[in-house]
């Protein structure tokens, strides 16, 4: 349950972000980083869920290349049928992209 709420609240605080004006490549991180550590072992509707927050942020317009990247990576490894059977080029930028930015992640690997 406390996973649940965890993503839900991500998810949410995501759509919130795509409403400013002034998303920073940060706030990717800041949201996503607890999106996905949370979701990573959840059930597939935690997943989906988190995934839909953090496509809302990616398609908002407003992250640079490189944010937008580690999103696409984010949603293809929240997306995928078994995230512990995600490619590990995909785990390595979400942990290397969390790490940099000050949310290591402790759920992937």
């Amino acid at each position: 349950m406390r996973i649940l709420v965890g993503v839900v609240l991500a998810a949410g605080l995501s759509l919130a972000a795509c409403g400013q004006e002034d998303v920073q490549a940060a706030d990717a991180y800041k949201v996503g980083c607890p999106a996905v550590d949370a979701a990573a072992g959840s059930a597939p509707a935690v997943r989906k869920a988190a995934a839909s927050g953090l496509k809302q942020l990616r398609d908002s317009g407003q992250l640079d290349p490189q944010p937008t990247a580690w999103v696409d990576a984010a949603v293809q490894f929240l997306e995928s049928d078994d995230p512990s059977k995600a490619p590990s080029a995909t785990k390595q930028k979400l942990i290397d992209g969390c790490a940099a930015n000050g949310h290591p992640l402790k759920n992937v690997r």
